[in-house]
């Protein structure tokens, strides 16, 4: 379904820029309300205090990590993310760094970061340059948690509905997790997906691990 693809690449791209005013209405309205939970299933897995949110979109997670006592820092490619993020921040009396950049290179030093997150990234999750970048930029023994998809289960006929839309249009597709893990391991990550069941959705939890460096043999 290559023109599907292409559709919903361009309304994703309207949706992350020109219709970045949307974003929350149009996330809570296609989980049936689940989004926020579904991103929240990423926290538990998170190492160290500091943090940083790839693509952190309005700002969301940014509001529940400083809550929770973590030190969290945002990265976007779109400005209009970046202001829809700053302005939920101000709202809530909290100015947090908000960082423009791309995955591909990143703006922070190496090992800068205990714990990585991303939750409903698109395609850079796989690009091998941000892969790389990932690894630089997360510490030895930290770790980069990401939530790709979602399958709406529930019993209910709306339920039912919404998770035959996500299966057309390929949002919750699993298929593509196999290449996913090997591209993570040429990368230097011990990776591994898990599966957390909520009442009406199984959320699927990429945990991508960067090991500690092998300890030099002694002569």
């Amino acid at each position: 379904m290559p023109v599907l693809r292409a559709l919903l690449r361009f309304f994703f791209r309207l949706l992350y820029n020109e219709f970045a005013w949307a974003y929350d209405w149009v996330s809570w309205s296609v989980s049936l309300g689940q989004w926020r939970a579904w991103q929240r299933t990423a926290i538990g897995r998170l190492r160290g205090r500091r943090v940083l949110e790839i693509a952190h979109g309005t700002g969301d997670l940014l509001l529940d990590l400083a809550a929770l006592g973590f030190q969290p820092i945002g990265l976007d490619l779109s400005r209009a993310m970046g202001r829809q993020a700053a302005r939920k921040l101000r709202r809530h009396g909290l100015e947090l760094p908000l960082v423009r950049g791309r995955v591909q290179a990143l703006p922070f030093a190496d090992g800068a970061f205990p714990s990585l997150l991303a939750t409903f990234p698109t395609e850079f999750i796989v690009d091998a340059e941000a892969l790389a970048e990932f690894h630089r930029v997360v510490q030895p023994g930290g770790v980069l948690v990401a939530v790709p998809v979602a399958q709406i289960t529930g019993p209910g006929r709306l339920d039912r509905l919404v998770a035959g839309l996500f299966h057309i249009t390929g949002q919750s597709s699993t298929d593509w997790f196999a290449p996913v893990l090997e591209r993570y391991a040429q990368a230097g990550f011990a990776a591994r997906l898990e599966t957390v069941a909520l009442p009406r959705s199984l959320v699927t939890v990429l945990v991508a691990e960067k090991p500690w460096p092998r300890a030099a043999e002694s002569g």
